[in-house]
């Protein structure tokens, strides 16, 4: 699947990431003033299902990213990463692949965080993008 300059807030179907080595892959900008942006990994095609991947570069919250999952209608327990990959008002490269039982998340080519497997990942059905950010491609990578 490959996608150009989708409107923000996107939300789309995508095809099943369930096998290892799948990846999904952003390339993207967030403007000078950006306060945060958010990356779902939904269990469905409804902004309501469950997220089984949630990531949240916050700007505005002394540069954080924030990891979670949302399971009927209740959020996880967040990990929180003290440190910013992305810088205000430049282009970034995200990836997000799938392993035997995480996400592995990179940005700019190197790895940033792994994030283990809360549900199962075959459940996945849809990308959710949303915040400050523009998104120029979207590619997905079945193993």
């Amino acid at each position: 699947m490959h996608i150009i300059n989708p409107t923000i807030p996107y939300l789309g179907p995508i095809p099943s990431i369930q096998d290892e080595g799948s990846c999904i892959s952003l390339e993207g900008s967030t403007p000078e003033d950006a306060k945060r942006f958010y990356v779902n990994l939904l269990c469905g095609k409804s902004e309501y299902d469950n997220i089984a991947l949630h990531i949240n570069p916050r700007f505005d919250q002394g540069a954080k990213v924030v990891f979670n999952t949302r399971e009927n209608d209740e959020w996880g327990s967040e990990k929180i990463v003290n440190s910013m990959p992305f810088s205000q008002g430049l282009a970034f490269k995200m990836k997000i692949i799938v392993t035997a039982n995480r996400f592995q998340i990179h940005v700019d080519g190197r790895e940033f965080y792994t994030f283990a497997f809360r549900m199962p990942v075959n459940r996945v059905a849809a990308l959710q993008i949303g915040g400050d950010v523009t998104i120029h491609v979207i590619d997905v990578n079945e193993a």
